[in-house]
């Protein structure tokens, strides 16, 4: 390539590092929202959420439900033109997020050409235009490898995994975000242009997995809401088993038609709830009350803790609200 600059290909290997630091990030508008999530704090919440959707539309009664786990990362979106990934962005703000192109093709678990084996390209028929949603992260085990490594070196270390993978995919220098050992999974098509798209979640994790994306290996189907909220519950004291950080399980209605039929509410499609892990607990020392004058002249009361780490977050203060 070095002596034949024309044969170089977007997704040649040597593209993955090497692009010039950028002196800003562009804007880029996607191709359809990218929404959040609405919360669900136990199997109450859970079963709420049922009811609500079930009384805009009965087929919610015999819904099957795909269950997966809300990864505590950075969401990204990539695109892929007849087949190769031209462009990646930070979500945003839902509508308009940050191209990122450049750090995103470091990370080595993007494919830049799909489908990644070439045998499959017989099978499946790659849509001319295809937008898919992702979430980046830093597994745990490369996170502390990376801090030790830090503290070996005298160099500050990262408080924890979902800032470090952020703050590594918003570097301006790729060859920063290329010294990260992050990695990504898939889990969504945002937008297609040609080719037959499965229209159930489930399908939709097969068909990726097939193109060669990166996809959760704890994902369930179940026919049954009570079913899909004891299997994520058993995640509660079996999250530390993950690989990644997560704060809980997202609930899926699998019916991809019947998901956007039902809409949304804000930002939050109604077709799916973020089932979230127990609150992680510590215990500290109250060293002293400080009280806040507001603008208006209001005292808000706050606690001045002994210093405590909890989920990657040191805590020193807190509001106490009122007297």
């Amino acid at each position: 390539e070095a002596e034949h600059p024309d044969w170089v290909t977007p997704d040649s290997p040597t593209q993955r590092a090497g692009a010039k630091a950028a002196d800003r990030f562009d804007k880029i508008r996607h191709p359809a929202p990218i929404l959040s999530l609405a919360n669900a704090f136990g199997a109450d919440d859970a079963r709420a959420w049922l009811e609500r959707i079930a009384k805009i539309d009965d087929r919610v009664e015999k819904a099957k439900f795909v269950v997966e786990p809300k990864i505590d990362g950075l969401s990204v979106v990539l695109h892929y033109r007849d087949g190769v990934f031209v462009q990646g962005a930070t979500r945003g703000d839902g509508e308009v997020g940050e191209d990122i192109t450049s750090n995103l093709r470091t990370i080595r678990s993007i494919p830049l050409r799909i489908p990644v084996n070439s045998d499959q390209s017989s099978v499946i028929r790659v849509p001319k235009y295809l937008v898919v949603r992702g979430e980046a992260y830093l597994p745990i085990k490369e996170f502390d490898e990376l801090n030790r490594k830090l503290e070996e070196a005298g160099e500050k270390t990262y408080l924890n995994p979902r800032n470090t993978a952020a703050g590594s995919l918003r570097q301006l220098d790729p060859v920063l975000t290329a010294s990260r050992p992050l990695t990504i999974l898939v889990y969504q098509i945002i937008y297609s242009d040609g080719g037959k798209i499965p229209t159930s979640q489930w399908e939709i994790l097969e068909y990726l997995k097939a193109l060669g994306f990166p996809i959760t290996d704890v994902a369930k189907r179940f026919n049954k809401l009570e079913d899909a909220i004891a299997y994520t519950e058993t995640w509660n004291e079996g999250r530390d088993k993950l690989p990644y950080e997560a704060d809980g399980m997202v609930i899926k209605i699998d019916d991809l038609n019947l998901a956007a039929e039902l809409g949304f509410v804000g930002k939050d499609p109604r077709g799916a709830i973020a089932f979230k892990f127990p609150a992680r607990e510590v215990t500290t020392t109250l060293n002293d009350i400080g009280v806040a004058i507001g603008r208006t002249g209001v005292l808000t009361p706050y606690a001045m803790l002994e210093p405590v780490e909890i989920g990657g977050v040191v805590v020193e203060r807190a509001t106490l609200h009122n007297f």
